[in-house]
């Protein structure tokens, strides 16, 4: 398997917390963004990788703006989060905000969300081709090579 992958082809998936309410998710923080320009003006974001272990599928690269979640979230880049997403206390006048439940202390969830995540290496690693051994190599120039080759032949020295 190549340290490289090919670049996204967009800028990310799409849930909100209301579509995953009361499911089971992993959640890996990748990036808190301190300062973000919407059409509602000015916030702060996360670009997370969602795991929803209830559903069986992986959301990349999306953002969530909701303050509660947010604040929950930004300090844990890099970390693996576990829990049911739910409502908060609403204060007068306002929503009930969306938030992580802590789901850490539960062994059934652990245990749930463990598998999940293993399932998902697991096909990561299946999927990629296996290596081909020619005893008899032909020389080949592939695209790749040309353009390497380019480069060396250009400005590289």
């Amino acid at each position: 398997m190549s340290m490289f992958v090919a670049p996204s082809a967009g800028t990310g998936d799409s849930i909100k917390p209301a579509d995953v309410e009361g499911h089971l998710l992993v959640v890996e923080p990748s990036e808190y963004i301190s300062t973000m320009s919407t059409s509602f003006g000015d916030t702060d974001a996360v670009r997370i990788t969602v795991h929803d272990v209830t559903a069986a599928k992986t959301y990349e690269s999306v953002l969530w703006f909701s303050g509660a979640l947010v604040g929950s979230l930004k300090s844990r880049v890099g970390q693996k989060v576990l829990g049911v997403m739910g409502k908060g206390t609403a204060k007068p006048g306002m929503s009930a905000p969306w938030i992580l439940q802590d789901a850490s202390g539960n062994d059934k969830a652990v245990a749930a969300a463990t598998v999940y995540l293993t399932g998902q290496v697991t096909a990561q690693l299946t999927q990629a081709p296996a290596p081909t051994y020619d005893a008899n190599p032909k020389p080949t120039m592939s695209a790749l090579d040309a353009a390497l080759a380019n480069l060396g032949a250009s400005q590289i020295n």
